[in-house]
């Protein structure tokens, strides 16, 4: 939920930005109308609640535990600046174990900071901060966008834990089919992931085609639980290029609108 209301708003301001007045009105206007494209329930307060409960609370975490190395980092430093003066190995030697877990500490923090939380894939603070600079792309490459067929049904119909491990196994099966330093996996909102090809590093001549025989691969695949017999599901992919420079806002255009092609191609 949280994520489809991140979602929500960042497509309410890019509504809002082709606008020369904005009335509260006219926010809550659009604000619900990509509500309602992406179903999500604005009434059920309570969901949305425990979902912005959820979020804030895994920030604090990453905000005290960076706090905590901030006060050991310091402390360390202090103490080596003793330890040179007196010429103490000793004392060197063990503020650098301390450093070296607090290196450990830190990788850790960085990973919890730029994951999400479910799946484990990179998230849009990643993508933002280490694959664009202001907007726009850093390298060529191509990128992927995929939406899950029917994801809504699988929820209704056998309950969010079902569709959370969904998404869970969708990302593991797309880090095992496409295993690459130059493929970089993504949870962009809900059901929606990115796929990211580096031209550069990338040694997958075609991506479209990769992602093809990836995407007709899983759809034959199935799936089965102490509670679920049988369960298949589907994803449907836009892709395209993308350079150096171009605006991330222009390629999602491109890329939602072939991904909708593709879902009406194999309904």
């Amino acid at each position: 939920m949280i994520n489809k209301l991140k979602e929500i708003t960042y497509l309410t301001i890019k509504d809002l930005k082709k606008q020369s007045i904005i009335l509260p009105g006219k926010y809550s206007k659009i604000f619900e109308n990509y509500a309602k494209k992406l179903k999500v329930n604005l009434d059920d307060e309570k969901v949305i609640l425990k979902d912005l409960q959820e979020d804030t609370e895994y920030v604090d975490k990453i905000v005290r535990q960076t706090n905590e190395n901030l006060i050991v980092l310091q402390e360390s430093t202090k103490n080596a600046k003793k330890a040179i003066q007196n010429k103490d190995e000793e004392s060197l030697s063990n503020i650098n174990n301390e450093l070296e877990e607090m290196q450990k500490q830190i990788k850790f923090l960085q990973k919890e900071l730029f994951s999400d939380p479910l799946t484990g894939a990179y998230n849009r603070k990643w993508f933002s901060d280490y694959y664009l600079e202001d907007g726009l792309f850093k390298n060529d490459g191509f990128i992927a966008f995929l939406d899950l067929n029917k994801f809504k049904f699988i929820n209704d119909n056998y309950g969010h834990v079902v569709g959370d491990q969904i998404l869970k196994y969708l990302v593991e099966f797309l880090q095992k089919e496409l295993g690459n330093p130059a493929v970089d996996i993504l949870r962009y909102a809900g059901d929606e992931f990115i796929v990211l090809f580096n031209k550069e590093k990338s040694t997958i001549l075609n991506p479209d085609k990769k992602m093809k025989e990836v995407q007709e691969k899983l759809s034959t695949l199935v799936l089965s639980s102490s509670k679920i017999e049988k369960l298949q599901f589907s994803f449907s992919y836009g892709i395209t290029a993308f350079k150096k420079e171009n605006n991330i806002d222009d390629i999602l255009v491109i890329v939602d609108k072939l991904m909708y092609k593709n879902k009406e191609e194999n309904r």
